[in-house]
């Protein structure tokens, strides 16, 4: 296979070739912070224990994302690689593990109503993820598979995707460009962008509404969203480890969803009727 034909793509200009995209995944985790606090304000509940609770959640994401990208692709530079957060190769999904979990832990603590914080948190972590992929694009890494879509971009040298065609025999090392493939990460950043509508139209008629929308929303757009990638790598028959992840999430959105909606449905079954409708 050739590179030919690849000026009728877009070109992520050479400039970018070995950019650091956290500068952009940074942005997207103070936008998405400092809208986490606004979601409290706006729905009643204490800023400041939303605050704590995304501090906490940033740590324990940063270090779920690091933790289980060095299990997943290799382990490097000694125990230590497991408190290098600042680093490259994250995973997103051990992020979402175990910052949710640091949030739990603290909710749980204090007390306080976790599903509805959850709620509120929810339009922030969809927001970040809709930033922090842009970074992804720039930086060429999560790329997508071959295509010939006219919105299909190509890579210089020293990004991730024009490696990996160089890696798998594609394209030659004199060639100046990978070949085309899909802009996955805009997809994905899209999908984050729609997320980020639908859950701001979302009216919860009970805690943990919101929290369920995400869950099944994410997981099904993610489950078949990772066949447009080119890092794509089956682990478990023809899933990937992001669609076993994904899987999970609709499961745990579909529980929760008809659990939370029977006891709702029981609580208005069960509560009293006033005099006055009694009497007509």
């Amino acid at each position: 296979m050739s590179a030919g034909n690849e000026e009728l793509f877009f070109h992520v200009p050479r400039s970018l070739a070995g950019f650091d995209p956290s500068m952009v995944w940074a942005a997207g985790l103070l936008a998405a912070s400092a809208h986490a606090v606004f979601s409290a304000w706006r729905a009643g509940l204490s800023t400041r224990a939303m605050y704590r609770a995304v501090v906490l959640s940033l740590l324990g994401g940063l270090w779920g994302a690091n933790l289980l990208s060095l299990l997943v692709h290799g382990w490097e530079g000694g125990p230590l690689a497991a408190f290098a957060f600042v680093q490259g190769g994250k995973s997103l999904f051990g992020g979402l593990l175990l910052g949710g979990f640091a949030a739990v832990l603290y909710f749980h603590y204090r007390k306080l109503p976790m599903l509805a914080y959850a709620d509120a948190g929810m339009l922030a972590l969809t927001l970040g993820y809709a930033i922090g992929r842009i970074g992804c694009f720039l930086n060429g890494d999560d790329y997508g598979t071959l295509t010939h879509v006219h919105w299909a971009v190509v890579y210089p040298p020293g990004t991730e995707a024009y490696e990996a065609h160089l890696e798998r025999g594609w394209i030659s090392p004199g060639d100046a460009w990978s070949l085309p493939i899909h802009p996955v990460q805009l997809y994905a950043s899209l999908l984050g962008l729609a997320l980020f509508v639908v859950l701001v139209a979302w009216r919860p008629k009970w805690e943990g509404s919101r929290l369920c929308a995400y869950l099944i929303i994410y997981g099904v757009s993610r489950f078949f969203l990772e066949y447009l990638r080119g890092d794509f790598r089956r682990v478990l028959g023809t899933f990937s480890l992001p669609q076993l992840f994904s899987l999970c999430f609709i499961s745990l959105g579909l529980v929760l969803w008809l659990h939370r909606g029977r006891v709702q449905a029981t609580a208005i079954s069960s509560a009293p009727v006033p005099d006055q409708a009694r009497s007509c």
